[in-house]
């Protein structure tokens, strides 16, 4: 079934004695509940309060990420997953849910950069529009943005520290800002869903953008990072690429079986796609065991053997998505 749209926005603004909110936004669900893509949850959490409900699954196929994989070359970097860095999601996102964004990456110490962006984040919100914000209860993870108080403190939501539907003071400056401006109209969802296919297969072919390793060639440098790790730095970038690979094909795989029957006779293309993440997603679950974690591991490095099966099953992962593609060319 398509994402319905409705233009209803459910929104309002409360202003108290030094304070200016939005309420009307869902509770951000958390780490483990098939959510684990910091930036789509939170943008679809705020497209249902503003009345364009586009569910996550479709959030993460449309824009690619359900089916992108990017390790940086040059250093174990946490941000691997993220939709907005390396090769960025948003240019093909937001103009397939027919929304106009502005975004900010702006340094503490960039004195006029910093007024600017706390005016517009404010000027948001005065409009009714809640802003997509990193960093904002640290560490790097998206949250939102749902008001203000005097002295440009921002209260928010994240899935550090805030994920209830209470809205709290905001405790780290953002290290990146998502603003949505004009809401425009859809382009047909079965144009976008046969152009999504289409990034699908490009993702996985392209070798590199920028620091960024991407598709088969990501997994290449990954695998190749496990068998050269000389300290413990490489654990919470490891095990957070790992998650979030895994929630990218789960998503993957929803997204696959919801869209296939706009396909016609090559729904079958589809399906089988949809099948092999599948098998890769149960790998992957079955293979967590062999990714450390800092708490398993809090003054050593994890054995040698832990990476070597790591590496076994990201091997077998590889070749699952190189299946799910070869059956998605087959389905253009």
């Amino acid at each position: 079934m398509s994402p319905r749209v409705r233009e209803r926005s459910r929104l309002s603004v409360v202003q108290r004695p030094g304070e200016k909110r939005l309420e009307g936004i869902g509770p951000i669900r958390g780490f483990g509940k098939s959510r684990d893509s910091t930036f789509m949850h939170c943008l679809e959490l705020i497209l249902e309060a503003i009345g364009r409900r586009i569910s996550y699954d479709q959030l993460m196929g449309i824009s690619g990420t359900a089916f992108r994989t990017q390790f940086r070359v040059n250093r174990w970097d946490v941000g691997n997953p993220d939709p907005v860095v390396g090769d960025s999601c948003l240019d093909t996102l937001f103009r397939a849910i027919g929304v106009d964004y502005e975004l900010w990456v702006v340094r503490r110490d960039e004195l006029a950069e910093v007024a600017a962006l706390r005016r517009k984040i404010n000027q948001s919100i005065d409009r009714g529009a809640p802003v997509l914000a990193a960093n904002i209860m640290p560490p790097e993870d998206w949250g939102i943005i749902t008001g203000y108080r005097p002295g440009y403190k921002w209260l928010c939501r994240a899935y550090n520290g805030g994920a209830q539907k209470v809205d709290r003071l905001a405790r780290g400056w953002p290290t990146a800002v998502v603003l949505l401006k004009r809401l425009r109209g859809m382009p047909p969802l079965r144009k976008t869903h046969a152009e999504s296919i289409a990034r699908a297969i490009e993702l996985f072919g392209r070798r590199r953008k920028g620091y960024y390793a991407l598709g088969a060639n990501a997994f290449d440098f990954w695998i190749q990072s496990l068998r050269t790790v000389r300290n413990r730095k490489y654990i919470h970038p490891n095990v957070w690429t790992y998650i979030g690979l895994m929630d990218a094909r789960a998503a993957a795989v929803r997204y696959l079986r919801e869209i296939a029957g706009e396909f016609g006779s090559r729904r079958r293309f589809i399906l089988q796609a949809a099948d092999r993440y599948d098998a890769e997603v149960r790998l992957l679950r079955e293979g967590y065991r062999y990714v450390p974690s800092a708490r398993d591991f809090p003054d050593s490095l994890p054995p040698r053997e832990m990476r070597q099966r790591q590496i076994g099953t990201l091997l077998r992962a590889k070749e699952l998505e190189r299946q799910a593609i070869d059956a998605l060319r087959q389905a253009k």
